[in-house]
């Protein structure tokens, strides 16, 4: 009897402790992305306009069967009449001229866990945007841009003459 009290309270913890595992799984990543937003802050200076991303590239944006809603995540800024795209980890960058760019607001994607996306495309990539904002728990900053905010920002430069 004592046996199987234990391996009751044995399991009880091991499945209580399956939701801490994942906060702090969470947790780590948020504070990862924030080093690298801030190393990539670093690294371009200081441009007139900058929001830190999610993105995906062409069809990934309506794949069903992914692992998450967005490839990866970057900063996208502008600079010079361009709208200027790195990601975290330097491996998809972009330059959209704002004279010959499209940018269109996607609005909400089903497949992408029911976030709000932009895209901006050129003749020869299109990518969607959307605001990293961080899991709620860990972002508390009621100061951040939101995706339409920014949108709304790029569209108004691309209008500017």
């Amino acid at each position: 009897m004592d046996s199987l009290v234990f391996f009751f309270i044995v399991f009880l913890f091991f499945i209580l402790s399956i939701p801490a595992i994942i906060f702090l799984i969470a947790y780590l990543a948020a504070q990862s992305r924030k080093k690298k937003q801030k190393i990539l802050l670093e690294q371009i200076g200081t441009p007139e306009y900058y929001a830190f991303v999610r993105y995906n590239m062409g069809n990934t944006q309506n794949e069903f069967f992914k692992l998450k809603a967005f490839q990866g995540s970057g900063i996208i800024y502008v600079e010079e009449r361009k709208i200027i795209f790195r990601d975290t980890l330097n491996q998809n960058p972009h330059i959209f001229n704002l004279d010959e760019c499209s940018i269109k607001w996607e609005d909400i994607n089903l497949v992408n866990g029911l976030l709000k996306w932009f895209s901006v495309s050129d003749d020869t990539k299109k990518y969607f945007f959307n605001i990293d904002s961080g899991m709620f728990i860990f972002n508390t900053n009621s100061s951040k841009p939101t995706t339409k905010s920014v949108f709304d920002q790029l569209l108004k430069y691309q209008n500017e003459i």
